[in-house]
């Protein structure tokens, strides 16, 4: 498994995440926890964060649980459902969790929370694997 900072170089070199503020807080085989600091940037026509950057954090997150397992990964679906506004939070978090770690598919929910841990957003993903990330 790949260690922390190596995974946070991954994720920073990507120029969209990186504009976002997206920060790796902990990852483990199948895990990983990010989170951004809400920044008006972020923000809708009501105030809350825009379901995009949402979106962008919860994939962006799920991909980094996929690279634990040492493979670069594509998204091929995913299912989002915004049960409450992301606002009033100084931080968005997300988590991510392996549910099926196959040979090609991998599946992971993922879990978008403010500052209390609460549920916001819930969500699956799935992960097509590519080549070895030693290649």
């Amino acid at each position: 498994m790949m260690d922390k900072e190596e995974l946070k170089k991954i994720m920073l070199s990507n120029p969209f995440s990186a504009y976002v503020g997206m920060e790796l807080v902990e990852v483990g085989e199948g895990y990983a926890m990010g989170r951004v600091k809400f920044d008006k940037k972020h923000e809708n026509t009501y105030g809350g964060m825009h379901g995009g950057c949402a979106y962008a954090l919860a994939d962006t997150i799920g991909g980094i649980a996929a690279l634990t397992y040492g493979r670069y990964v594509t998204t091929v679906n995913s299912a989002m459902s915004y049960l409450q506004p992301v606002k009033d939070t100084e931080y968005v978090y997300c988590e991510a969790k392996v549910v099926r770690y196959g040979g090609q598919l991998s599946v992971f929910s993922v879990s978008v929370m403010n500052d209390n841990m609460e549920l916001l957003i819930d969500g699956d993903f799935t992960y097509y694997a590519l080549n070895e990330m030693s290649e």
